[in-house]
């Protein structure tokens, strides 16, 4: 829909995004943030949902799906008028009753900068634990960022 990739075009070429997401900040054309939705979107490893709250607003994924550990690695992002109004919690709840009814996943792990307080907060709030903090992990194009790996047992 015209609606969601103008939405995912926004964040797949907003810098500040970039670095939370820690992708390789650059703008991506109209063909590559397409190219990027259909990777996603056909990816047999993975799961990749619009997060839709009134209008669609970011996404949350799936990736590296492994059936056999039944682990995940989950992610979103939400643009920014989006943010701290609960969606990204219900959103992502929505994500882990998929994970462990659908894919049957016992565990899902995700990776966030240790700069991002309000992430970490939420994931903290969400039941998630650090399993570790990596110093100086990801270089943004500007800094070395230290990264928190976080970790939720599915029940």
């Amino acid at each position: 829909m015209k609606g969601d990739f103008t939405v995912l075009s926004g964040l797949r070429n907003d810098a500040a995004v970039q670095r939370q997401l820690m992708i390789e900040p650059r703008k991506y054309s109209p063909a590559q943030v397409r190219a990027w939705i259909r990777r996603r979107t056909t990816d047999s490893s993975g799961v990749f949902l619009v997060v839709d709250s009134g209008g669609p607003c970011g996404f949350v994924q799936l990736t590296r799906v492994d059936r056999g550990r039944v682990t995940a690695d989950l992610g979103i992002c939400l643009a920014r008028g989006a943010r701290g109004k609960g969606i990204a919690a219900k959103a992502m709840g929505l994500l882990e009753m998929h994970a462990k009814k659908k894919l049957r996943c016992k565990k899902l792990t995700l990776r966030v900068l240790r700069v991002n307080h309000r992430a970490i907060a939420l994931y903290r709030k969400l039941k998630f634990k650090i399993l570790e903090i990596k110093r100086r992990h990801h270089f943004d194009g500007a800094h070395w960022r230290d990264v928190v790996f976080m970790e939720k047992a599915l029940r």
